[in-house]
Order: C-alpha cells, then sequence, then structure tokens
C-alpha cells in the first residue's frame, strides 16, 4: 500500500517535470528566432543603395553654394550667329518700310552714319546697286551694375546696307575688340570675336567681352531703325 503511494507520487512528479522541461524547450527556441533579425526590417543590408546614396551624391560632382549635394551646371557661354558662307560672326536684319523710297532710305542711312561714326569714316559708295559699306567704331564698356561701367576699348565691324524701294537689308560682320591700351604697351591689342567665340582659354572672360558687345551692338542697331525711319527734313532755301 505504502509502496503504491510512493510509486504514485513519482510519478506524479516526472508528470511536472516533464512539463517543465518542454516549457523551457520552447522558450529558448522563441530566444533564438528572436535574435535572428528579419530581411524585411530597416538596414537589414547595410550594402544597400538606400545606406549609401548620400554619399554617392555627394561625390558626383562640387554643391553649388547653398544646395549642399547638388552638381554645377556647366557655364553656359553666348551663342551668336555664324554666317554658313563666310563663317563669321553677324548681324542682320531685313527692315520692311512700305511707305519710304528707296533714295529717300539711301539718303537716311548716310545720314545716320555720318552722325553716328562722324563724317571722316570709311565708307564705300554704290550708288548704282543702293549699297553702302562702312567700317564702324563704338565705344567698348563692361557693365559693373546699373549704374556704373568701365571702358574696354571700342569694337570695330563692317556694316552694309542694301537697299530696295520700301525695305532695306543691313549686315554687320569683321567684328573686331581693340583693348584699351596698356600704359607700358606700344598698341592696345586686336583680336576678332571668332576668336573670344571658340577660344578654349579664358573662357569666360573673352564671353563677358562678348556679351558686352552684343549688348552695344544691338543698341546701336535699335537706334539705326529708329532713325530709318524718320523723314528727310528738306530746308525750304534748298531747291
Amino acid at each position: 500500500m505504502l509502496a503504491g503511494k510512493i510509486l504514485a507520487m513519482s510519478k506524479e512528479r516526472m508528470k511536472y517535470f516533464g512539463l517543465f522541461i518542454l516549457l523551457m524547450l520552447a522558450f529558448g527556441s522563441t530566444q533564438i528566432h528572436a535574435q535572428v533579425q528579419d530581411e524585411s526590417t530597416p538596414g537589414f543590408d547595410f550594402g544597400s543603395p538606400d545606406s549609401t546614396s548620400n554619399d554617392t551624391a555627394a561625390q558626383e560632382g562640387d554643391a553649388e553654394p547653398g544646395n549642399k549635394g547638388a552638381p554645377v551646371k556647366p557655364y553656359e557661354r553666348i551663342v551668336l550667329y555664324i554666317d554658313s558662307a563666310t563663317n563669321l560672326i553677324t548681324y542682320y536684319g531685313v527692315i520692311e518700310q512700305e511707305e519710304s523710297g528707296s533714295d529717300s532710305l539711301y539718303s537716311r542711312a548716310k545720314r545716320w552714319a555720318s552722325k553716328t561714326y562722324g563724317k571722316e569714316i570709311k565708307v564705300e559708295v554704290d550708288k548704282r546697286n543702293q549699297k553702302l559699306t562702312y567700317i564702324g567704331r563704338i565705344p567698348a564698356y563692361a557693365y559693373i551694375n546699373k549704374y556704373s561701367k568701365r571702358p574696354l576699348g571700342t569694337f570695330e565691324f563692317k556694316m552694309t546696307f542694301l537697299i530696295k524701294e520700301g525695305r532695306y537689308k543691313y549686315v554687320i560682320s569683321n567684328l573686331v575688340h581693340e583693348s584699351v591700351k596698356p600704359a607700358d604697351a606700344a598698341k592696345a591689342t586686336r583680336n576678332y570675336f571668332e576668336y573670344y567665340y571658340t577660344s578654349t582659354t579664358k573662357i569666360r572672360e573673352n564671353d563677358t567681352v562678348l556679351r558686352m558687345a552684343d549688348i552695344e551692338i544691338n543698341k546701336m542697331i535699335d537706334g539705326m531703325i529708329a532713325a530709318m525711319k524718320d523723314p528727310i527734313l528738306v530746308d525750304e532755301d534748298d531747291w
């Protein structure tokens, strides 16, 4: 009887011990799985593109001021028209002025050129074909701001008028920049615009000269077009 009770108690203890062992094994397995990182969690792959994208972007180029990480844009040079026949930088235009005859336009062009370039300016006259060609010079400036500028020398060019009834064409080419004469030099330097336009050195410096010239030449053209619209005033005593 006593032996049976002891055996029953031993079996009961073995049952609880077995349950305890199973619980411990289950707990240990959970801990092991908890220590293995899921591939779907952020930062699993430390070599992924997301983890290095900022560094890569920073190395692609120098950052613009105030815009860290953005690559610097390449300098954009001025774009000028190149005549396909002469390979020269050229400004030109055809102006319709139906109310004006060819003789009137011819006289206006001569008057404007004389007033703009001076009476001693070199001129080639082809009266038969209503053609005028001038070698003109205008001052060259670098504009520091809206209110100040500094001299750059002069811009020299050939300007041709081709005149017909009710319209005319102007062509400006053979553009040359003559610099301010240095104090220690015998003469100023002279460079054709095509040299500045294609030069692979001092790109910004040369481009600045072309940009300033473009301002002055277009200003001159606007003045010429306005003057060509003005009628010739004939003196009443000149008859």
